[in-house]
């Protein structure tokens, strides 16, 4: 692997792009999507780009493991172990006395007070749905293969049958030329 090879292993991680890594490292910005696409493809860089992202998990810590319990901790947040509902209140519970997992499924917390001196919490959590489909998708739970088998067969009945008519369409050409010809001798010879 040649520097300039390097270069694109390194940009890629910044971006995850193969083009704007292509074009980062020197590559012609006009042919820089075809560039990232070859690069990408071959075995000596994609090794780079894995070890790369390993020794980058390593330091950070961040494993597979990891990002499915944050995903879990949002997915399966429940806001009755963040808020106390009363019959006449609502309360935020204390900080500690709330679980990790219950910490980290909260997105925001913001205060108003009015002028009357009535305050308003507003507390906001992630997005609990996006969590579920991204867990689904990691653990291979969705439906999505079956779904993308469907669609790719489409696809390629579509691409079938826009071939099978423009064979159709090359095959009676040549008459219809012909029958053209014929009108067109017919219109000079009546003139």
């Amino acid at each position: 692997m040649n520097h300039r090879m390097q270069i694109f292993v390194n940009e890629y991680l910044v971006s995850l792009n193969a083009t704007e890594a292509a074009r980062r490292a020197g590559y012609k910005p006009r042919h820089a999507g075809l560039r990232g696409y070859a690069l990408l493809r071959r075995p000596d860089v994609q090794v780079a780009i894995r070890d790369a992202m390993d020794a980058r998990a390593a330091r950070t810590g961040v494993t597979a493991d990891r990002v499915v319990e944050e995903l879990a901790a949002i997915a399966f947040s429940d806001m009755r172990k963040i808020l106390d509902f009363g019959p006449d209140r609502v309360r935020l519970v204390p900080a500690s006395a709330m679980s990790a997992a219950d910490r980290a499924a909260i997105k925001s917390i913001s205060v108003r007070i009015g002028r009357r001196g009535c305050g308003h919490v507003r507390v906001r959590l992630h997005d609990k749905f996006a969590a579920l489909l991204m867990l689904e998708r990691h653990l291979g739970m969705s439906r999505g293969a079956e779904a993308d088998a469907k669609a790719r067969a489409k696809l390629a009945e579509k691409v079938r049958g826009r071939l099978r008519r423009a064979f159709e369409r090359a095959e009676r050409m040549p008459r219809v030329a012909a029958i053209g010809r014929a009108r067109k001798a017919a219109k000079l010879a009546a003139e």
